[in-house]
Protein backbone atom coordinates (compact mmCIF):
# COMPACT_ATOMS: atom_id res chain seq x y z
CA UNK A 1 0.00 0.00 0.00
CA UNK A 2 1.32 3.45 -0.95
CA UNK A 3 0.48 5.97 1.75
CA UNK A 4 -0.04 9.55 0.60
CA UNK A 5 -0.05 12.25 3.28
CA UNK A 6 -2.35 15.20 2.70
CA UNK A 7 -3.07 18.26 4.90
CA UNK A 8 -5.95 17.67 7.33
CA UNK A 9 -8.13 20.26 9.05
CA UNK A 10 -8.34 20.46 12.87
CA UNK A 11 -10.90 18.08 14.35
CA UNK A 12 -12.33 21.10 16.18
CA UNK A 13 -13.05 23.76 13.51
CA UNK A 14 -13.21 26.46 16.17
CA UNK A 15 -9.48 26.12 16.94
CA UNK A 16 -7.38 29.12 15.92
CA UNK A 17 -4.12 27.47 14.84
CA UNK A 18 -2.36 30.85 14.72
CA UNK A 19 -2.30 30.69 18.54
CA UNK A 20 -0.76 27.21 18.56
CA UNK A 21 2.67 27.82 20.04
CA UNK A 22 5.05 25.04 21.11
CA UNK A 23 4.21 25.35 24.80
CA UNK A 24 0.45 25.42 24.22
CA UNK A 25 0.35 22.68 21.57
CA UNK A 26 2.26 20.27 23.81
CA UNK A 27 0.45 21.55 26.91
CA UNK A 28 3.78 21.94 28.69
CA UNK A 29 2.56 23.83 31.79
CA UNK A 30 0.17 20.97 32.64
CA UNK A 31 2.65 18.25 31.66
CA UNK A 32 5.49 19.65 33.77
CA UNK A 33 3.19 20.28 36.73
CA UNK A 34 2.52 16.53 36.90
CA UNK A 35 5.88 15.86 38.55
CA UNK A 36 5.28 16.40 42.27
CA UNK A 37 7.90 14.91 44.64
CA UNK A 38 6.71 14.37 48.21
CA UNK A 39 10.15 14.67 49.84
CA UNK A 40 13.17 16.97 49.43
CA UNK A 41 15.32 14.15 48.03
CA UNK A 42 17.29 15.27 44.99
CA UNK A 43 16.70 11.81 43.48
CA UNK A 44 12.92 11.65 43.80
CA UNK A 45 12.28 13.98 40.88
CA UNK A 46 14.39 11.65 38.71
CA UNK A 47 12.42 8.64 39.95
CA UNK A 48 9.15 10.31 38.95
CA UNK A 49 10.47 11.55 35.61
CA UNK A 50 11.68 8.11 34.53
CA UNK A 51 8.34 6.48 35.37
CA UNK A 52 6.40 9.25 33.65
CA UNK A 53 8.52 8.84 30.49
CA UNK A 54 7.64 5.14 30.59
CA UNK A 55 3.93 5.80 31.14
CA UNK A 56 3.79 8.34 28.29
CA UNK A 57 5.48 5.73 26.11
CA UNK A 58 3.02 3.06 27.23
CA UNK A 59 0.14 5.38 26.31
CA UNK A 60 1.33 5.74 22.71
CA UNK A 61 2.14 2.03 22.54
CA UNK A 62 -1.47 1.20 23.46
CA UNK A 63 -2.74 3.48 20.70
CA UNK A 64 -0.41 2.03 18.06
CA UNK A 65 -0.95 -1.56 19.21
CA UNK A 66 -4.67 -1.01 18.73
CA UNK A 67 -4.03 0.17 15.18
CA UNK A 68 -1.73 -2.79 14.56
CA UNK A 69 -4.33 -5.28 15.73
CA UNK A 70 -7.15 -3.77 13.68
CA UNK A 71 -5.00 -3.78 10.53
CA UNK A 72 -3.83 -7.34 11.17
CA UNK A 73 -7.45 -8.46 11.52
CA UNK A 74 -8.25 -6.83 8.18
CA UNK A 75 -5.25 -8.40 6.43
CA UNK A 76 -5.41 -12.00 7.66
CA UNK A 77 -8.18 -14.39 6.65
CA UNK A 78 -7.42 -17.75 8.21
CA UNK A 79 -10.82 -19.02 7.06
CA UNK A 80 -9.91 -18.75 3.39
CA UNK A 81 -6.18 -19.21 3.96
CA UNK A 82 -5.18 -15.83 2.54
CA UNK A 83 -2.94 -12.98 3.63
CA UNK A 84 -3.62 -9.47 2.37
CA UNK A 85 -1.86 -6.15 2.83
CA UNK A 86 -0.09 -6.05 6.21
CA UNK A 87 2.26 -3.13 5.50
CA UNK A 88 0.30 -0.70 7.66
CA UNK A 89 0.13 -3.18 10.53
CA UNK A 90 3.92 -3.50 10.30
CA UNK A 91 4.29 0.28 10.21
CA UNK A 92 2.51 0.74 13.53
CA UNK A 93 4.09 -2.29 15.21
CA UNK A 94 7.51 -0.92 14.32
CA UNK A 95 6.60 2.28 16.18
CA UNK A 96 5.60 0.25 19.23
CA UNK A 97 9.01 -1.45 19.21
CA UNK A 98 10.68 1.94 19.06
CA UNK A 99 8.86 2.89 22.24
CA UNK A 100 9.89 -0.41 23.86
CA UNK A 101 13.43 0.69 23.14
CA UNK A 102 12.70 4.05 24.72
CA UNK A 103 11.51 2.52 28.00
CA UNK A 104 14.27 -0.08 27.93
CA UNK A 105 16.83 2.73 27.65
CA UNK A 106 15.08 4.93 30.22
CA UNK A 107 14.43 2.54 33.12
CA UNK A 108 18.13 1.67 33.71
CA UNK A 109 18.83 5.35 34.45
CA UNK A 110 17.50 4.60 37.93
CA UNK A 111 20.25 2.03 38.56
CA UNK A 112 22.68 4.86 39.29
CA UNK A 113 20.29 6.65 41.67
CA UNK A 114 21.81 6.97 45.17
CA UNK A 115 18.93 8.24 47.29
CA UNK A 116 16.12 5.67 47.02
CA UNK A 117 16.17 5.18 50.80
CA UNK A 118 15.45 8.90 51.24
CA UNK A 119 11.97 8.74 49.75
CA UNK A 120 11.07 5.04 49.57
CA UNK A 121 8.93 5.04 52.73
CA UNK A 122 7.11 8.17 51.50
CA UNK A 123 5.91 6.24 48.43
CA UNK A 124 3.48 4.22 50.55
CA UNK A 125 2.11 1.28 48.54
CA UNK A 126 2.96 2.95 45.21
CA UNK A 127 4.40 0.23 42.98
CA UNK A 128 5.10 -0.56 39.34
CA UNK A 129 2.73 -3.47 40.01
CA UNK A 130 -0.06 -0.89 39.69
CA UNK A 131 0.75 0.27 36.15
CA UNK A 132 -2.57 -0.46 34.48
CA UNK A 133 -1.18 0.71 31.12
CA UNK A 134 1.54 -1.93 31.27
CA UNK A 135 -1.08 -4.58 32.08
CA UNK A 136 -3.12 -3.45 29.11
CA UNK A 137 -0.11 -3.78 26.81
CA UNK A 138 0.51 -7.30 28.08
CA UNK A 139 -3.11 -8.22 27.41
CA UNK A 140 -3.01 -6.71 23.91
CA UNK A 141 0.15 -8.74 23.35
CA UNK A 142 -1.79 -11.92 24.07
CA UNK A 143 -1.49 -12.59 27.80
CA UNK A 144 -4.88 -13.71 29.06
CA UNK A 145 -3.64 -15.29 32.30
CA UNK A 146 -3.49 -12.71 35.10
CA UNK A 147 -0.15 -14.10 36.28
CA UNK A 148 0.30 -11.10 38.56
CA UNK A 149 -2.80 -11.96 40.61
CA UNK A 150 -1.83 -12.88 44.16
CA UNK A 151 1.72 -11.75 43.47
CA UNK A 152 1.82 -9.69 46.65
CA UNK A 153 0.25 -12.29 48.96
CA UNK A 154 1.95 -12.85 52.31
CA UNK A 155 2.43 -16.20 54.06
CA UNK A 156 -1.20 -16.11 55.20
CA UNK A 157 -2.42 -15.49 51.64
CA UNK A 158 -3.43 -11.85 52.22
CA UNK A 159 -2.53 -9.57 49.33
CA UNK A 160 -0.77 -6.26 49.85
CA UNK A 161 -2.81 -3.05 49.66
CA UNK A 162 -0.99 -2.19 46.41
CA UNK A 163 -2.67 -5.18 44.79
CA UNK A 164 -6.04 -4.91 46.47
CA UNK A 165 -6.31 -1.23 45.47
CA UNK A 166 -5.24 -2.02 41.93
CA UNK A 167 -7.96 -4.66 41.75
CA UNK A 168 -10.53 -2.26 43.22
CA UNK A 169 -9.69 0.52 40.75
CA UNK A 170 -8.88 -1.45 37.59
CA UNK A 171 -10.04 -5.04 38.08
CA UNK A 172 -13.16 -4.67 35.96
CA UNK A 173 -11.26 -2.92 33.20
CA UNK A 174 -8.59 -5.63 33.19
CA UNK A 175 -11.27 -8.30 32.82
CA UNK A 176 -12.91 -6.36 29.98
CA UNK A 177 -9.55 -6.02 28.18
CA UNK A 178 -8.94 -9.76 28.49
CA UNK A 179 -12.38 -10.48 27.00
CA UNK A 180 -11.86 -7.98 24.17
CA UNK A 181 -8.41 -9.27 23.24
CA UNK A 182 -8.84 -12.99 23.65
CA UNK A 183 -9.08 -13.22 19.85
CA UNK A 184 -7.68 -9.80 19.01
CA UNK A 185 -4.06 -9.76 20.18
CA UNK A 186 -0.60 -10.04 18.66
CA UNK A 187 -0.42 -13.67 19.77
CA UNK A 188 -3.81 -14.43 18.19
CA UNK A 189 -2.75 -12.99 14.84
CA UNK A 190 0.57 -14.84 15.00
CA UNK A 191 -1.48 -18.03 15.43
CA UNK A 192 -3.72 -17.00 12.53
CA UNK A 193 -0.71 -16.47 10.28
CA UNK A 194 0.63 -19.90 11.18
CA UNK A 195 -2.81 -21.37 10.41
CA UNK A 196 -2.71 -19.79 6.94
CA UNK A 197 0.80 -21.15 6.35
CA UNK A 198 -0.37 -24.65 7.26
CA UNK A 199 -3.38 -24.35 4.95
CA UNK A 200 -0.94 -23.49 2.19
CA UNK A 201 0.89 -26.75 2.91
CA UNK A 202 3.96 -25.24 4.57
CA UNK A 203 6.09 -27.88 6.28
CA UNK A 204 7.80 -25.11 8.26
CA UNK A 205 5.17 -22.39 8.87
CA UNK A 206 7.65 -19.94 10.45
CA UNK A 207 10.00 -20.16 7.46
CA UNK A 208 7.08 -19.91 5.00
CA UNK A 209 5.82 -16.78 6.74
CA UNK A 210 9.31 -15.29 6.93
CA UNK A 211 9.57 -15.55 3.13
CA UNK A 212 6.08 -14.18 2.49
CA UNK A 213 6.17 -10.56 1.17
CA UNK A 214 3.36 -9.38 3.47
CA UNK A 215 3.66 -11.70 6.46
CA UNK A 216 7.45 -11.71 6.66
CA UNK A 217 7.96 -8.09 7.77
CA UNK A 218 5.19 -8.41 10.36
CA UNK A 219 6.35 -11.74 11.84
CA UNK A 220 9.92 -10.45 12.11
CA UNK A 221 8.61 -7.41 13.93
CA UNK A 222 6.61 -9.69 16.24
CA UNK A 223 9.83 -11.52 17.09
CA UNK A 224 11.54 -8.21 17.81
CA UNK A 225 8.57 -7.11 19.93
CA UNK A 226 8.77 -10.35 21.93
CA UNK A 227 12.41 -9.74 22.71
CA UNK A 228 11.87 -6.10 23.61
CA UNK A 229 9.06 -6.92 26.04
CA UNK A 230 11.16 -9.63 27.69
CA UNK A 231 14.08 -7.18 27.91
CA UNK A 232 11.84 -4.79 29.86
CA UNK A 233 10.96 -7.49 32.39
CA UNK A 234 14.62 -8.38 32.81
CA UNK A 235 15.63 -4.72 33.18
CA UNK A 236 12.93 -4.20 35.83
CA UNK A 237 14.22 -7.17 37.81
CA UNK A 238 17.80 -5.98 37.54
CA UNK A 239 16.84 -2.47 38.66
CA UNK A 240 14.91 -3.83 41.65
CA UNK A 241 17.88 -5.96 42.65
CA UNK A 242 20.23 -2.96 42.55
CA UNK A 243 18.02 -0.51 44.43
CA UNK A 244 16.51 -2.86 47.02
CA UNK A 245 19.96 -4.25 47.81
CA UNK A 246 21.05 -0.67 48.54
CA UNK A 247 18.06 -0.22 50.81
CA UNK A 248 18.74 -3.60 52.41
CA UNK A 249 15.31 -5.20 51.93
CA UNK A 250 13.91 -8.22 50.09
CA UNK A 251 10.38 -6.88 49.54
CA UNK A 252 9.28 -4.27 47.01
CA UNK A 253 7.00 -1.31 47.78
CA UNK A 254 4.09 -3.35 46.46
CA UNK A 255 4.75 -6.04 49.05
CA UNK A 256 6.14 -8.54 46.57
CA UNK A 257 9.04 -10.86 47.01
CA UNK A 258 10.31 -9.07 43.96
CA UNK A 259 12.80 -11.70 42.75
CA UNK A 260 10.06 -14.33 42.51
CA UNK A 261 7.37 -12.01 41.19
CA UNK A 262 9.44 -10.20 38.55
CA UNK A 263 10.82 -13.51 37.24
CA UNK A 264 7.32 -14.98 36.76
CA UNK A 265 6.76 -13.53 33.30
CA UNK A 266 9.86 -15.14 31.81
CA UNK A 267 9.33 -18.40 33.68
CA UNK A 268 5.65 -18.81 32.77
CA UNK A 269 4.86 -16.82 29.65
CA UNK A 270 7.89 -16.10 27.49
CA UNK A 271 8.19 -16.36 24.57
CA UNK A 272 4.91 -14.83 23.50
CA UNK A 273 5.12 -16.22 19.98
CA UNK A 274 6.69 -19.70 20.14
CA UNK A 275 4.87 -20.53 16.91
CA UNK A 276 7.20 -18.08 15.15
CA UNK A 277 10.37 -19.74 16.46
CA UNK A 278 13.17 -18.96 14.05
CA UNK A 279 12.03 -15.42 13.18
CA UNK A 280 15.03 -13.19 13.79
CA UNK A 281 13.45 -9.78 14.12
CA UNK A 282 16.35 -8.42 12.04
CA UNK A 283 14.02 -6.26 9.96
CA UNK A 284 13.40 -4.19 13.09
CA UNK A 285 17.08 -3.44 13.64
CA UNK A 286 16.62 0.11 12.32
CA UNK A 287 13.30 0.64 14.11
Amino acid sequence: MTYIARPMPPMDPSIDVSNNHYWTYHNLPVLLACKKPVTASVDEDLFIAVHQVCELSFHQMIIDLGRTLDLARAGIDAGSGTIGDLSEAAYFLKRVIQFWRTVNATMPILSGMRGFAEFRTALGPTSGFQSWQFRRIEIMSGITDRYWQGGTADAAGKVHVAESEFERHYGNEVRSWIAAHRQHSLRHYAEQLVAVARQQGAADPAAWLDAHPEAGPLTRLMAAYDRAQLAFHRAHLQLAEVQLTRVGVEVGTGGTSYKDYLAKYEALLAPLFPMLAGSTGEVAADA
